[in-house]
């Protein structure tokens, strides 16, 4: 018989800005996750077993449901307790909200690949990819302008699924960054990158091993 998990399983990797997203929000939903951090690099075989496409995170359910989507288990777990209310709608519709994250997905992280990984692509000016996403960098500023977070005066979730990826842009030429007129842009990104919430579920764990003890957690310390 096959044996029931303590807790759902999270296969994640630490730097991956969508395992980032995911783990925020499993923090504040205050759920305990088992947690497997894998190499990107040396995937192991029981983690390509239920998801052959290798992409991290993912999530097995405690009733055995696979969610292979960044999106699917954020919404998972706030849907499960949303103690801080990021779930809130605020100032944004449906379908801004939607289309924000339509640009990040489909304009800013595609940009951000050629800019960050160029030697990855032909005959690429990464240059020319990072200054295209300053205009989702300007639509942010915008936002942001007239609030402490993109959707509300507290925190919500657009901030935690967008967030990630600001943050890698950044740290491809910090120095270029900081010289950006995006003043509430950066301030929003350094309040988030400083917080306890980020710096908890950036603690480092050693590579999963399914023959070690398990590790259990739900991101509350660093």
């Amino acid at each position: 018989m096959k044996s029931i998990p303590k807790y759902p399983i999270l296969y994640t990797f630490r730097r991956c800005p969508y395992a980032i997203r995911t783990r925020l929000a499993i923090k504040a939903s205050q759920i305990f996750v088992e947690l497997r951090e894998i190499e990107l690099k040396n995937k192991p075989y029981d983690f390509l077993k239920i998801s052959p496409k290798g992409t991290v995170p993912v999530l097995i359910t405690v009733s055995g449901d696979i969610l292979e989507e960044s999106l699917d288990i954020v919404y998972w777990a706030l849907k499960i307790n949303d103690p801080h209310h990021l779930l809130s709608q605020c100032k944004l519709t449906h379908k801004e909200f939607d289309g924000i994250l339509s640009l990040l997905e489909d304009e800013f992280k595609p940009n951000l690949d050629k800019y960050k990984y160029p030697n990855r692509y032909l005959n690429i000016n990464k240059n020319l990819h990072r200054d295209k996403n300053l205009e989702f960098l300007q639509m942010l500023e915008n936002l942001l302008k007239g609030s402490q977070y993109i959707n509300c005066s507290h925190l919500t979730i657009i901030d935690y699924l967008i967030f990630p990826f600001i943050r890698q842009y950044r740290n491809v030429d910090e120095k270029w960054f900081d010289s950006l007129n995006f003043p509430f842009l950066k301030k929003w990104l350094y309040d988030l990158m400083n917080s306890n919430d980020f710096l908890s579920v950036m603690k480092k764990y050693k590579i999963w091993n399914s023959s070690e003890k398990p590790v259990y957690t739900n991101f509350n310390t660093y």
